[in-house]
């Protein structure tokens, strides 16, 4: 098992990578999306917000008034697995390691991303 810590940094490179890929995240994800991920076996979450294409750092806290219109639930271990590559979001999913609580759209987005 990851620590809290390896977990909040493994996320801070995955949502500084997507906010490096901002045409991609613009045109994968229109509009503003709250993306949540919730680590199962350290009971905790993180929180960024999409808009434009640009991806806010990770924070432990919902933005005020708003929900994760998006949520990874996953243990600690498939997220660091994810963030270094190696294994895919697809697999990690179809192999049940990583739930998704999304609009089918906003999965069949989230899938071109990650």
């Amino acid at each position: 098992m990851a620590t809290k810590d390896e977990v909040r940094r493994a996320i801070e490179r995955l949502m500084a990578r997507l906010d490096g890929n901002e045409e991609n995240v613009r045109s994968a994800i229109p509009g503003r999306k709250v993306m949540g991920c919730v680590v199962t076996d350290l009971g905790a979450s993180w929180y960024s917000v999409i808009e434009d294409g640009h991806v806010s750092p990770p924070t432990e806290a919902l933005p005020p008034g708003e929900r994760a219109a998006v949520l990874l639930k996953l243990r600690s271990d498939d997220l660091i697995d994810l963030v270094e590559e190696r294994t895919s979001f697809m697999s990690a999913f179809l192999s049940g390691k990583v739930r998704v609580d999304a609009s089918l759209t906003d999965l069949l987005r989230l899938r071109t991303l990650l």
